[in-house]
């Protein structure tokens, strides 16, 4: 999906990753973006359509990064339903790329899951299941997203145990982790052209697998040309120690795609981790989505609960609530920008 890595040291990663959406807020840029990508898959209309699509496709940004500064100003109280309608805007920036003629019907503009009245005295975030529609910005969106087939119901902590970022939060709240950090070697192994990686030795306990076994079952996972072997090295005391190749002989840090392998997953700095459970298979822009919609609407219809949750002292959900919002805010439209380009972009802090 993309193509390389690019590293951005910047002061503020954050006012960074948005100055560079400016790019797409340029009518001669965006126009000759859109026909580029138009030209691939509608040949003879790409002008045609890259033409029609510019200044909606400028707008759609331009709201999206408005709705984010007011949620970012805003109080909590309402920050949710700002950040969920700045992701409808990204997102539907992200479509019009994939569907010149969006929105060709109105059952496309609906938001494609649905979350359950709430009508118990004690609610729970993190029990709440959401349930996906057939026909909606969700399903469409995934649809180009991964090949895939969605789920017909989501349990929200599920959803949160995949959020890289959340890890530390939802170890607390929880007792239990759903991803470990993987631990690369910066040193370059120009012989054979692999990276160096280290997991605790507990992971093989874990999955009830000896060492070559679990490399069989690492390698089951592989979705690109790369692959995971044995090492040679010596791995320090608690850790066993792999080797990831990759037909292009770059260190996996450097590769667009990361590991190429649905068991690992990355922040937005660049860390990889391993799932521990594979289960769910869900890209990360509608894990994100499907979070903060059930946010929105709590927000939004259920106002009296939704304050109890954030100010109440007896709501154990505050706490991974305000680490999602704080963690999405930063790191989705991070994830519409690599997107839209093809390529991944790290803006790290100097």
């Amino acid at each position: 999906m993309f193509r390389t890595v690019h590293i951005i040291p910047c002061e503020n990663p954050y006012e960074k990753m948005w100055d560079s959406f400016l790019y797409f807020e340029s009518e001669p840029t965006t126009k000759q973006f859109l026909f580029r990508i138009y030209e691939h898959t509608h040949h003879k209309k790409g002008m045609v359509y890259a033409f029609q699509n510019t200044s909606k496709f400028i707008y759609y940004v331009k709201q999206a990064r408005q709705y984010y500064i007011a949620a970012v100003n805003s109080d909590i109280l309402v920050r949710p339903l700002l950040l969920y309608y700045g992701m409808v805007s990204l997102l539907k920036a992200y479509v019009l790329t994939q569907d010149p003629d969006y929105p060709s019907h109105s059952k496309v503009l609906q938001h494609g899951v649905t979350s359950r009245k709430i009508k118990k005295s004690r609610y729970s975030f993190a029990e709440e299941e959401v349930k996906i529609q057939k026909e909606g910005l969700l399903p469409y969106v995934h649809s180009f997203l991964s090949k895939e087939t969605l789920s017909d119901k989501y349990l929200i902590q599920d959803l949160l145990s995949l959020i890289p970022e959340l890890q530390l939060a939802y170890q607390k709240l929880y007792n239990k982790s759903s991803l470990i950090n993987v631990s690369l070697s910066s040193d370059y192994d120009f012989r054979h052209q692999t990276t160096v990686f280290y997991l605790p030795d507990r992971i093989l306990d874990a999955a009830h697998l000896t060492y070559t076994s679990f490399i069989h079952y690492i390698n089951r996972f592989n979705e690109g040309s790369s692959f995971v072997s044995a090492s040679s090295h010596k791995a320090p005391h608690g850790l066993v120690c792999f080797e990831w190749t990759h037909p292009s002989g770059n260190h996996v840090a450097e590769n667009g795609n990361g590991f190429e392998n649905s068991l690992f997953t990355q922040d937005y700095k660049g860390n990889f981790y391993f799932k521990i459970n594979n289960e769910k298979k869900l890209h990360e822009i509608t894990n994100h989505y499907i979070v903060m919609y059930v946010l929105g609407m709590l927000c939004r219809y259920e106002t009296e609960r939704w304050g109890e949750i954030i100010f109440s002292f007896a709501s154990e959900d505050m706490y991974i609530i305000h680490e999602f919002l704080t963690v999405s805010c930063r790191k989705f439209p991070n994830l519409l920008y690599d997107l839209l380009l093809g390529e991944r972009h790290i803006f790290q802090a100097t």
